[in-house]
């Protein structure tokens, strides 16, 4: 193992914040693909206490069972490529699925605060990143809104374009702090970071490093966002 360099140990410690908060939202999905496999197994029971047509009710449980492993193979798969820092290669994304599947996955504890997200997407809106990276990242903004939001509370994500960046815009009641650069950030640390500066920072080296930046909301703004811009695809339609 090579030594960690201080925007390594940031992006262990973003990955460790955003698991750990979601780690319950995880879990219900991975139960969800276990659930079919359950289902198989009782197939199965019922065609060894069947006299008739067993054979029937058995291919039926085994194919079951077999797509019911593959897909918890995946989930499983998915589940560390989410939660572990790893090298992987920028590819095309849909910022609009991206955003999707970060607001499924937090859709239980949103509603366990009666929070509402409200989503204006632009179709085909597209960026080249780690598709890893950058659902952790989506994904804990978006639990960070919603543990700093009040019951009830209404949140508008927009998605669009912005010249030659896409733009991926939260609004919401949430007092963002200002961006910090990791320096900053490590160098002003005492026995605590809150969570909310440690995820901008490694959000906004994520998205400067590819020529994009982090804008917390501004006190003039009619309706106060936090914007994340990162370059549109090239290939984008």
């Amino acid at each position: 193992m090579t030594d960690l360099s201080l925007n390594d140990a940031l992006d262990a410690a973003a990955y460790a914040l955003v698991g750990t908060r979601c780690r319950h939202a995880h879990l219900h999905d991975i139960r969800g693909e276990l659930q079919t496999l359950q289902s198989s197994l009782e197939l199965l029971a019922r065609s060894a206490r069947t006299q008739t047509d067993k054979s029937a009710i058995a291919d039926k449980a085994t194919a079951l069972a077999r797509r019911a492993l593959a897909n918890h193979e995946k989930a499983l798969v998915e589940f560390v490529n989410q939660t572990t820092p790893h090298e992987e290669a920028a590819v095309a994304i849909d910022v609009g699925e991206l955003v999707g599947s970060a607001l499924r996955c937090l859709r239980n504890d949103a509603a366990n605060k009666s929070i509402t997200f409200k989503v204006e997407s632009t179709p085909n809106l597209r960026i080249v990143a780690q598709p890893y990276r950058s659902r952790l990242l989506i994904l804990g903004l978006f639990a960070m809104t919603i543990d700093e939001l009040s019951r009830g509370s209404v949140v508008t994500v927009k998605l669009c374009r912005a010249e030659s960046d896409a733009l991926i815009e939260i609004q919401s009641a949430v007092i963002w702090p200002a961006v910090r650069g990791p320096e900053d950030l490590w160098s002003s640390a005492t026995s605590r970071v809150p969570p909310c500066d440690l995820l901008l920072a490694v959000t906004s080296r994520w998205a400067s490093a590819n020529g994009g930046r982090v804008e917390p909301p501004q006190e003039s703004q009619s309706h106060p966002a936090l914007r994340l811009y990162y370059p549109r695809s090239l290939a984008e339609s």
